[in-house]
């Protein structure tokens, strides 16, 4: 009998995006992870698909690929990615343009980097996406980042990820008439030690 090896965390390396050559062979895998992880599954048209796309991927992957990271498994296959930024979303226009950035901008000062994280289905549940939390929590510390944060829908499968990856849920707001829920994680000088 032939048994299929279960990909696991010791068979993936991560990588910051910004150090990687050769992106472009990589962003077909992306874009696959991308979509089949979101919760949005259908667009009007080819142009919406694409706005959506760069409004949760493409620009984080441009404008801040230091704060971009991609866990690569043994031979090399896209396992799953993390893009983020440092910055306050309320302070930043381009990525202040989602509804719940007023709703929770109190919380967006005191949690002012934020993230988004993606695993090809093969690879959830291996501590992976752990792996790039980390990655991005250590660039945070470093740059002095007193939090970090994610929003997603209420109920969402991720909550407990974020919950397990040291989130606790701070807030929930209505956008786009679904429910909200802003995690946040507290950083400093003990999340290096």
């Amino acid at each position: 009998m032939h048994r299929t090896s279960v990909p696991s965390k010791a068979d993936v390396m991560i990588r910051r995006w910004a150090g990687i050559t050769g992106r472009d062979q990589l962003l077909p895998a992306l874009d696959a992870i991308f979509f089949e992880s979101s919760g949005t599954k259908t667009f009007a048209s080819e142009a919406d698909r694409q706005s959506f796309r760069e409004r949760w991927l493409g620009r984080y992957l441009a404008q801040e690929p230091d704060c971009a990271y991609v866990a690569l498994g043994r031979n090399g296959e896209l396992a799953g990615y993390l893009v983020g930024s440092l910055g306050d979303p309320g302070k930043t226009p381009r990525v202040g343009d989602s509804g719940s950035v007023k709703d929770f901008a109190a919380l967006t000062r005191a949690y002012p980097a934020h993230l988004h994280v993606n695993l090809s289905p093969a690879y959830r549940n291996r501590g992976i996406g752990a792996m790039l939390i980390e990655a991005f929590v250590a660039d945070a510390v470093s740059a002095g980042s007193p939090g970090v944060h994610v929003v997603t829908g209420a109920g969402s499968r991720n909550i407990n990820f974020y919950e397990r990856n040291g989130f606790s849920e701070l807030g929930r707001a209505k956008s786009n008439a679904r429910e909200v829920v802003f995690l946040g994680r507290r950083l400093g000088a003990s999340e290096t030690a």
